[in-house]
């Protein structure tokens, strides 16, 4: 099988191939949205769950290169990529960007680690590509080298730096100007910030732009013409359309580079979608590997399964759950036991009970907004404890979210009750103790990004701790029906937490 580069370098072009191989990429590069059996047409009209990745000028996305290499390692094809050298610099000097971290960062307290270097070197080799750096790995610090690096040597002149939402634009930008005061140097750069549409000191000319891919995407083409590079943090939101938007606007970039604690599974749908627009994943440091050598925190995890509800109300979900599949709602049972969650005195007692009964410092993380569940949980907190309690959400000014956040890192017993939404990515504090999940969660993205809230390093700091909080409604002697919807996705989550290394112990209690 013979590929080559196109002359714009976006694609990878089938030149020459037997019908057998074609065919075989065709169907490996076929790929069908995850767990859409469960995805259900409210009209009659037929729905498709597949995306081709190959298409009808027989071409590829050139991020997916590594694919196309491992599909040809597979089923044993030879494999021609003309043009190769663009997919990557072969001359690459790794030696030249170590002496220059050496040299800048002299005088730093915060020296980089060594995988922050290296992975910072993939992603000056590759230009574009994807990394899976764990929370607490210090992506924003690997990004600033990135840039810096890319900037002195006068190899780019502006970069766009895209973050998943408000909270972490001005987080961001701060700690770029901190890593400068930190090594002694004043800043040859100028920043500006964009969210709500619009941007923060418009009157100067940036050399590196923060900013929400809500707000950029709105931007019009022209705008996006002068970025050399653009960094996408939290990179897993890349099959957002808004993201996709921004990186084919981004015409001129010679770097795409995106990180992520928790990239897709291989040969997902949406593991092709992000290689396609960022490139393949390069580097991978995961959380357990970041505890073993002492750069992030412990994390323990303790299951509370709580039993509270009355039999007759078990025995009516158990009813609607051993209905013919055909007649029953997987998403309105869940929405309903989610209903009965919210509405329960008891669990909303103990669970408040529980949370301020912790010593230092804690986060609440809430998932539903609509029905205000986060604000009862905050009230009943607030109303029963002498600590400090804070509340946060999507509507939460920024100067807000940043001074309960400071109130957090300086002082002890402080509880912040936050939405998932707002507070499971990116958000940095390390004077935080105890992580409450109060409402059911199942994504692996969100569960991973919710533990790594607390495994930033402090000194006197030896332990995160997690509660997850367990509805136990099971009833019954159906083998599978038996078990609610929520207990499977605390299983799910218990699953999480084992393949991530984190001990984990569960408590029953009977309210």
């Amino acid at each position: 099988m013979k590929l080559c580069v196109d002359e714009s370098h976006k694609f990878l072009v089938v030149q020459d191939s037997t019908e057998l191989e074609y065919e075989q990429l065709e169907h490996s590069f076929t790929k069908t949205v995850m767990n859409w059996g469960a995805i259900r047409s409210k009209s009659n009209r037929p729905k498709t769950f597949d995306t081709k990745f190959v298409d009808r000028y027989r071409r590829i996305p050139i991020g997916l290169w590594r694919e196309v290499q491992k599909l040809s390692k597979e089923y044993i094809f030879n494999l021609e990529i003309e043009g190769i050298e663009h997919l990557y610099e072969k001359d690459f000097d790794e030696s030249e960007f170590v002496e220059w971290v050496n040299t800048y960062f002299e005088e730093s307290e915060k020296q980089p680690r060594d995988y922050q270097i290296e992975g910072v070197c993939r992603a000056l080799k590759y230009k574009k590509a994807s990394e899976e750096i764990s929370t607490s790995g210090g992506k924003t610090l690997m990004a600033f080298m990135f840039f810096k690096y890319l900037f002195e040597k006068n190899i780019i002149k502006k970069m766009l730096y895209v973050v998943p939402n408000i909270g972490l634009i001005t987080q961001t930008e701060e700690e770029f100007y901190e890593y400068e005061e930190d090594c002694g140097k004043k800043p040859t750069w100028k920043s500006q910030c964009v969210f709500g549409g619009t941007g923060v000191h418009d009157d100067i000319e940036p050399n590196v732009v923060f900013g929400t891919f809500q707000s950029l995407s709105k931007k019009d083409l022209d705008y996006f013409s002068s970025f050399d590079a653009v960094f996408i943090d939290e990179a897993h939101h890349v099959r957002a359309f808004s993201i996709k938007n921004i990186l084919v606007k981004s015409f001129n970039s010679k770097y795409n580079i995106g990180m992520t604690g928790t990239l897709p599974p291989e040969d997902s749908l949406d593991s092709f979608t992000l290689q396609s627009y960022l490139g393949p994943c390069v580097y991978v440091v995961k959380s357990e590997d970041l505890i073993a050598a002492k750069h992030a925190t412990p994390v323990e995890v303790i299951g509370i399964e709580m039993d509270y509800l009355n039999e007759e109300l078990k025995k009516k979900l158990y009813d609607l759950r051993t209905v013919p599949t055909i007649e029953k709602d997987g998403v309105k049972l869940l929405n309903l036991e989610k209903d009965i969650v919210r509405s329960n005195r008891k669990r909303l007692v103990y669970v408040c009970e529980t949370i301020a009964k912790a010593t230092k410092n804690s986060l609440v993380l809430f998932s539903d907004i609509k029905h205000d569940y986060g604000h009862t949980v905050y009230n009943y907190v607030k109303e029963n404890t002498d600590k400090i309690v804070y509340y946060i959400d999507g509507g939460t000014k920024i100067t807000n979210r940043d001074y309960f956040k400071k109130e957090m890192e300086t002082g002890t017993n402080v509880i912040i009750v936050a939405s998932i939404g707002v507070f499971s990515e990116g958000i940095s504090i390390k004077n935080l103790h105890n992580l409450f999940i109060v409402e059911s969660a199942k994504s692996e993205y969100i569960v991973r990004q919710m533990l790594g809230r607390g495994m930033r390093l402090l000194e006197g700091k030896e332990i995160m701790t997690v509660i997850d909080f367990i509805d136990n409604f099971e009833y019954g002697s159906h083998k599978y029906q038996k078990v609610n919807y929520l207990i499977r996705h605390a299983k799910e989550r218990e699953r999480i937490y084992k393949d991530k290394g984190f001990p984990y112990k569960k408590f029953k209690v009977k309210l």
